[in-house]
């Protein structure tokens, strides 16, 4: 038996507004483009303003037996190459007035040590003072090289290379959600006024 007349309608089927997509966890994804990003742009400036200008030095050359003038940045490295097919040497000293300071010889960054026309990579120094001093080596029989060593400079690069993208993936991403859900919600809006 049906309901009687003028008593209520069976319930229909509830009906419900499209839902918002891409949902507001989609921000999570430029979030971290940005986090990203911040992190390599802030370690570029960080390096930038470190920086006292030693990689952008002018590279030394001389005979090591007699001294190579060099300008040093205490607590630097720089990177000794010797004439291609020569001996790397096994000892040097930097002396400065009076005094002489030993410097330990080492492979540091040596991944980013270009061999330099007519030179070969030898050795990573760290610079024992600042300022100008002779340093002296045992070991070459030939002219030998001195560079800052300019592997900030590559990290500098690579902040930047990283960096810029990440940041315009960031405000694409931002805006593509953005517009996605602004667009859906109009669409909820347009239907909640005119369900059928």
């Amino acid at each position: 038996m049906g309901p009687p007349p003028g008593g209520p309608l069976p319930p229909g089927p509830a009906w419900a507004p499209p839902p918002i997509k891409p949902s507001a966890g989609w921000y999570a994804l430029p979030v971290a483009f940005l986090a990203a990003a911040l992190i390599a742009i802030g370690l570029m400036v960080g390096l930038a303003v470190n920086d006292p200008g030693v990689a952008s030095a002018s590279p030394k050359s001389g005979d090591p037996r007699q001294g190579v003038a060099v300008d040093l940045v205490g607590g630097y490295n720089y990177f000794l190459y010797v004439r291609s097919g020569q001996s790397a040497p096994y000892a040097c000293t930097v002396q400065q007035g009076s005094q002489s300071s030993d410097v330990r010889l080492t492979r540091k960054n040596s991944w980013s040590a270009n061999d330099k026309a007519g030179y070969s990579y030898a050795a990573t120094f760290e610079a024992p003072v600042s300022g100008q001093g002779l340093l002296t080596c045992r070991g070459p029989g030939g002219r030998v090289l001195v560079t800052p060593d300019d592997t900030q400079d590559f990290y500098l690069g690579m902040s930047l290379v990283v960096g810029l993208p990440l940041t315009v993936f960031a405000v694409l991403g931002f805006a593509f959600v953005a517009i996605r859900r602004n667009n859906a919600r109009r669409r909820r809006d347009q239907a909640l006024v005119h369900p059928y």
